[in-house]
């Protein structure tokens, strides 16, 4: 029987300000194929249009193109089959949004998560209140980002997958740990 974990798709979470998009951009430097946050590109382009979609504005309509933003990058994945994707986050994410912003259950969104499997294996970074700050996009503060890596972890779980916590330390490390955990 078939695994229904894909095995090139790999997930690299935590909570904001934890060091993701910096190991990300680290992998993609060494050859490795990647796709980005889609919550940045949700922002930026909701700013772009003047939309609303956006966490502080409509935030369930945020989560919404969240939804669809990692459907799509998850088909994008899938077509490099067999070489290893690093995704920054993955649909989970989106519910442990939902969690944390106390929105209401999204079926849609439940369904995407028991389709669109990643690798069993999810690579999750702590907080780190040394790296941790804010920027046009993130507002959070710490202590919320702490909030978040603990319901992510929970939300990973109760999804089917097996986190691993990455530690802390320089970037060149912590790629390292994932690819020998990884066996690439």
């Amino acid at each position: 029987m078939q695994s229904p974990y894909p095995s090139n798709l790999v997930v690299i979470t935590g909570g904001p300000g934890a060091g993701k998009t910096t190991l990300i951009n680290h992998l993609h430097e060494r050859g490795y194929d990647i796709s980005r946050d889609v919550t940045h590109a949700v922002i930026a382009e909701q700013k772009e249009r003047g939309g609303n979609a956006l966490p502080w504005a409509d935030n369930d309509a945020f989560a919404g193109l969240m939804t669809r933003g990692a459907i799509r990058a998850w088909q994008h994945g899938m077509e490099q089959d067999p070489r290893t994707v690093f995704c920054d986050r993955g649909l989970p994410d989106t519910l442990a949004h939902r969690e944390i912003s106390a929105l209401p259950d999204d079926s849609g969104l439940k369904r995407a998560i028991e389709t669109y499997r990643y690798r069993r294996t999810v690579f999750i970074l702590p907080p780190w209140a040394e790296i941790h700050k804010n920027d046009p996009n993130r507002s959070q503060s710490f202590a919320e980002a702490v909030k978040t890596y603990v319901v992510l972890y929970r939300t990973y779980l109760q999804c089917g997958y097996e986190p691993i916590e990455i530690r802390k330390g320089p970037v060149e490390q912590r790629a390292a740990q994932i690819l020998a955990r990884l066996k690439i």
